[in-house]
């Protein structure tokens, strides 16, 4: 049972004021203390999140810059290489042309030269040019004589009227032209010049140059150079694999136009898996290629209708991004990692100051404790002599209002005293009838009386404190019953503004009556000596508050007063009539009811007290 007691007692002293607040202190420490281990792991992941993309961006940069350069690099290249293409077209142009200005050609086409002696022409011709071989064609496409007439696979005797560059010709135009020869069946790029006798076509001649030692020479370097047709068929490629196939599908249109030029013999002119991943600029793309990536150049090659392409791994590239992006990385985890130390070295500082000052503070809470309590125990007795100086107002209200209410008193007591007489001299005279109204008369006497009074004796009660719900049309009907007899005495004429319906608030019913008198006897005070004396009441409301203003034609509140008028105990009265607490408990009454009261001075005189209370919706 000693156990059991103390094990009581314990909690009992552990409820008691002191340490309820070592409990509220401990609460708020672990709080802290909870805030304190969280906040670190935010910072962290912020550092991470910052550290992530500005690496992601500084590797974007490296990244774009290297591109650049590629692109650079490469479109240098591709001059270079464009260059080369065009002088190695370029350098047997001519020959074409001087071909069909030749006498033996010319005879021969005309029927009046001899095939031996044009042969051997072309045959030292070919030789000395170093072209891959010339030859003659007539009116219908045969060919008269070639180079390489000593040949197995001879041009001599054979009939190339379909190919493109004949066509061309016989059209009166030069003509050029890439394909897989029909005849040795080994690729060439064919350029024809027409023979024309006063405007007759006669014929035309024709040089074949091998481009192969160009793509060797492509492919010795290690680059990856590529020239496409109009068709976008490959016929020129530093990889002999890719040679023959196409950038883009070909159309029924297009494959029966190759077809008809036999262009590329029996090439199946397979679509190249080049995958296109992003476009640069005009010219300039990433593509894939088996799971490598290229960049891309192109450029026209406008005198034959081609393209020369150009592509570039791009393996350096994004081996550059990558090593930027683990630098910069491992850059930024030291550097996020040396903040974490800076950081936890200080915060160990922070901590063992603070266990330095926790003494003290648990100290400073204690005497705080008790300064708490000792103001709870203040507060409590403020507030009950704040109910006893309501009351004594309540007397004081009154006593001021004697006057009135005996004024008001005297009139039906002398009309009893009247009645009574009556009644005496008509019992004396046996008239009983009007004896019968005279008493009837007297008794709503009494009662009017006995309403003043039931009046005073509700406003003098010191009702229980409690909050409820509070009609404020009928409190001012009840205060105005009671201050009626005073304005009546005083010669003051009112005027009410109310709203028809009920306005409800929630309070203390004899509370807001308090503050009722105290104003509207305020006001009466202030009109004592004035010639006319008037009191307007009007109450308006919204959806929240509800707004009652009292006023008066009184002098008015002197500028010098209007700030201090609901300081306890100020009052412009003599010594004796007042103690200047009516507007400072009203003042409080409606602060803790959660309203403001406020006073100011109308321009055409008098003063004016507008009291807002919130409202309570029924």
């Amino acid at each position: 049972m000693s156990k059991g007691f103390e094990e009581k007692t314990d909690a009992a002293e552990q409820l008691t004021g002191g340490d309820l607040g070592d409990r509220v202190s401990m609460v708020k420490k672990r709080k802290v203390q909870l805030h304190n281990r969280i906040r670190p792991v935010w910072l962290v992941l912020a550092g991470l999140l910052v550290a992530a993309v500005i690496v992601w961006r500084v590797s974007t940069w490296a990244y774009g810059e290297a591109l650049d350069s590629f692109v650079k690099t490469g479109e240098e290249r591709l001059t270079l290489y464009s260059s080369t293409l065009r002088a190695a077209l370029s350098r047997y142009a001519y020959l074409p042309y001087v071909l069909s200005h030749n006498r033996a050609v010319r005879s021969l086409l005309a029927g009046s030269g001899a095939v031996d002696g044009v042969d051997y022409y072309l045959e030292s011709l070919n030789r000395e040019a170093g072209s891959e071989a010339l030859y003659v064609m007539d009116i219908d496409g045969d060919t008269l004589a070639a180079s390489n007439w000593r040949d197995e696979h001879t041009y001599a005797g054979q009939n190339y009227g379909f190919r493109p560059y004949f066509l061309d010709a016989k059209a009166g135009r030069r003509g050029w032209y890439f394909g897989i020869g029909a005849t040795t069946g080994q690729p060439g790029y064919f350029m024809s010049h027409p023979v024309f006798e006063d405007s007759e076509f006669l014929g035309a001649v024709i040089v074949k140059v091998d481009l192969a030692p160009l793509q060797d020479d492509w492919h010795q370097g290690g680059e990856t150079v590529l020239v496409s047709d109009s068709n976008g068929v490959l016929f020129l490629s530093s990889r002999a694999d890719w040679r023959y196939r196409t950038l883009t599908p070909l159309g029924q249109e297009q494959i029966a136009a190759i077809q008809a030029g036999k262009q590329y013999g029996n090439q199946a002119l397979d679509l190249l898996d080049l995958k296109p991943l992003q476009t640069l600029a005009q010219g300039k793309k990433i593509v894939r290629y088996q799971g490598e990536k290229y960049l891309m150049l192109s450029r026209p090659l406008p005198d034959q209708g081609w393209q020369i392409h150009h592509l570039l791994p791009l393996a350096a590239v994004d081996e550059r991004e990558k090593s930027v992006a683990v630098i910069g990385s491992v850059l930024a985890l030291l550097f996020l990692a040396f903040g974490m130390y800076v950081r936890e070295r200080r915060q160990k500082q922070i901590s063992r100051r603070k266990a330095q000052e926790a003494e003290a503070v648990r100290e400073m809470n204690l005497r705080l404790q008790d300064e708490v309590a000792e103001r709870i125990r203040t507060e409590k007795a403020l507030r009950a002599a704040q109910d006893e100086l309501v009351q004594t107002g309540k007397l004081a209200a009154l006593g001021h209002m004697a006057a009135g209410i005996v004024h008001e008193l005297n009139q039906p007591i002398a009309a009893i005293r009247t009645h009574a007489a009556s009644c005496r001299l008509l019992l004396e005279r046996h008239n009983t009838e009007q004896v019968r109204d005279t008493l009837v008369s007297m008794s709503r006497i009494t009662d009017h009386m006995a309403s003043i009074t039931a009046q005073l004796k509700i406003f003098a009660h010191k009702a229980p404190k409690r909050k409820e719900q509070v009609v404020l049309q009928d409190c001012l009907d009840e205060v105005l019953g009671i201050t009626g007899p005073l304005l009546t005495a005083n010669g003051i004429k009112l005027h009410c503004e109310l709203p028809e319906s009920p306005l409800v608030l929630a309070g203390e019913r004899a509370k807001i009556k308090q503050v009722l008198v105290n104003l509207i006897g305020n006001a009466v005070d202030a009109m004592l000596e004035c010639p006319e004396k008037n009191l307007w009441i009007k109450v308006t409301a919204d959806n929240i508050d509800v707004e009652l203003t009292i006023r008066d034609s009184g002098p008015g509140i002197a500028k010098e007063h209007i700030e201090e008028i609901f300081t306890p105990f100020f009052t412009t009265k003599d010594v004796g009539e007042g103690l200047g607490l009516g507007l400072s408990i009203s003042y409080r009454i409606v602060s803790d009811l959660g309203g403001t009261i406020r006073a100011q001075n109308l321009v055409e005189g008098g003063a004016r007290f507008v009291v807002r209370l919130p409202r309570r919706n029924l």
